[in-house]
């Protein structure tokens, strides 16, 4: 039976987003008074909207264990990892996370999530998290290291755990 964790996103983040979305509304109404007609400032919001959207397509919305998957589903995207290939889970501290910088990433922009480099680890890890805190990490066979977040972690790792000593 699939059990299901879902995201709420904490008050640190609905600011960030708030604060975010405030400051995009203000400078396209600023870029688009204040320039002059022509190409480039077309071209320049135009792609500021594409990368706008790609951020909004890619926001997680819950994760899932069923029998034999562990699923992170986003708006549109589903990263699905086979049981078998988690090679170790376990409950991440904050301070972990500290020396993380986003690369392709959003950062509290509805929720943390794309790719993030570890300065104390030198390594990339692919984050899909709504708070910033209460993460679990996840690293498969191939070595890539998934970073989620949920209301319980203690709960995702049980059932995780539980759902791999079944196969």
């Amino acid at each position: 039976m699939p059990v299901k964790f879902t995201y709420r996103l904490d008050k640190r983040t609905r600011r960030l987003t708030w604060i975010i979305a405030s400051a995009v509304a203000v400078a396209g109404v600023f870029f688009v008074s204040y320039s002059r007609s022509g190409y480039f400032p077309t071209w320049l919001l135009f792609f500021g909207v594409t990368i706008g959207l790609l951020y909004v397509l890619s926001i997680p919305r819950k994760i899932r264990v069923t029998e034999t998957m562990f699923e992170i589903h986003c708006v549109v995207e589903l990263t699905a990892i086979a049981l078998e290939d988690i090679a170790s889970i376990r409950q991440m501290a904050l301070r972990e996370m500290r020396w993380s910088i986003p690369l392709l990433a959003s950062y509290g922009f509805f929720g943390y999530y794309g790719w993030y480099y570890n300065l104390s680890e030198w390594s990339l890890y692919k984050v899909y998290a709504s708070q910033w805190g209460n993460f679990v990490r996840i690293e498969d066979i191939f070595e890539t290291v998934y970073v989620v977040s949920c209301d319980d972690p203690q709960a995702l790792i049980r059932q995780v755990s539980e759902a791999r000593k079944k196969r």
